[in-house]
């Protein structure tokens, strides 16, 4: 009884030492968000967050991205990604375009100059990384980038499964 004791402190001991770390981890991202915004105050980078997801989701159905699966794959609301969808059209990233399926509705693509604005992003971000991992050997590198993308998914899991959970009620 006891091993299973220290067992089950030893966890909730590694997950405070997890949510702790998972807390700095976003205070970073928020820095390095800020950092590209003192760089390029003319792009917010929830707008290459968009365009990343326009760019994911119309290269896997090949006719676009609909505004509605932006919505469900970014986890906003729809008038919060219509606003930031019109931004970008606005700024020439994005186009509108006939959604060859249904002539009735439109699909988003990335035009030049926001294929060329996520390459721009997703270099400097690259960039910021290969800073911060330059004295780390090869392994390491590939152990956390398999570690962290297992945990992504298991998080996204366990956050679908509750947003799930609540539309049922």
């Amino acid at each position: 009884m006891l091993d299973a004791r220290n067992g089950r402190q030893g966890q909730d001991e590694m997950k405070d030492v997890l949510a702790t770390q998972l807390l700095e981890l976003s205070q970073l991202i928020r820095k390095a968000r800020q950092q590209w915004l003192r760089e390029r105050p003319d792009v917010p980078i929830g707008t290459v967050g968009v365009l990343k997801l326009i760019d994911e989701i119309g290269t896997g159905t090949g006719s676009g991205c609909h505004a509605k699966d932006l919505a469900e794959r970014s986890g906003l609301d729809p008038s919060t990604v219509s606003r930031a969808v019109a931004a970008a059209v606005g700024q020439g990233l994005v186009e509108r375009r006939i959604d060859s399926a249904d002539r009735r509705a439109s699909a988003l693509a990335l035009t030049a100059a926001g294929h060329e604005l996520l390459g721009a992003a997703q270099e400097w971000f690259g960039d910021l990384l290969q800073h911060a991992l330059a004295d780390w050997p090869a392994a390491e590198t590939e152990r956390v980038s398999a570690d962290l993308g297992r945990f992504l998914a298991a998080f996204s899991g366990v956050l679908d499964k509750n947003h799930h959970q609540e539309a049922a009620r």
